[in-house]
């Protein structure tokens, strides 16, 4: 069940970047496509790997609130998600990306959830290298998705139905980690 969990927390990190890869313009540049996909999928897994290593650094200092700790974090992790939700429902996105340095940006601002996940992930026993792969294979897939499609109104029905999804993963992984698992 912890491993279930942990692998659909990890997914569904990745599709923070759906928002932010869907509907940029590549137009048969397959070098700016792939430079793309390198930065999105570079910042996503930086951001969760230095929230694994900050939260080994300092986390035990708050070993006698874990559990408070980490219902608060994935709890606002999922509200964040599902806040997200409609406005990508209806088409407002707050991404306008015309560089790649824009892109990074926004990958950077998507990325403090996966930091405070690999935050969070101190308290929870994981295989790094399982979690750092899982991560960096669902980001480049959720990619290539993203700048593949069209920002239609079904596709961004699709984006919200899994920003959706997320969130409720995040809240089912506030309560099992914080009542369950802890």
């Amino acid at each position: 069940m912890v491993t279930t969990i942990i692998f659909l927390v990890i997914i569904f990190l990745s599709v923070q970047v759906f928002p932010i890869a869907l509907g940029i313009d590549v137009r048969g540049k397959l070098a700016k496509a792939l430079v793309l996909v390198i930065v999105l999928s570079a910042i996503q897994v930086f951001t969760y790997w230095l929230g694994l290593k900050l939260g080994n650094t300092f986390m035990y200092l708050m070993d006698g609130f874990s559990g408070v700790v980490v219902f608060i974090g994935f709890l606002l992790i999922g509200i964040r998600l599902l806040m997200e939700v409609f406005n990508i429902r209806k088409g407002e996105r707050s991404y306008s990306i015309d560089t790649i340095g824009l892109t990074a940006l926004a990958s950077f601002a998507q990325g403090v959830n996966s930091f405070l996940v690999g935050l969070l992930f101190y308290y929870i026993s994981i295989d790094v290298s399982f979690t750092i792969i899982t991560l960096l294979s669902s980001v480049v897939v959720v990619t290539v998705l993203g700048i593949i499609m069209k920002p239609e109104k079904l596709t961004l029905a699709f984006a919200s139905l899994l920003y959706t999804i997320g969130g409720l993963v995040m809240l089912v992984a506030a309560v099992y980690f914080s009542f369950f698992y802890l």
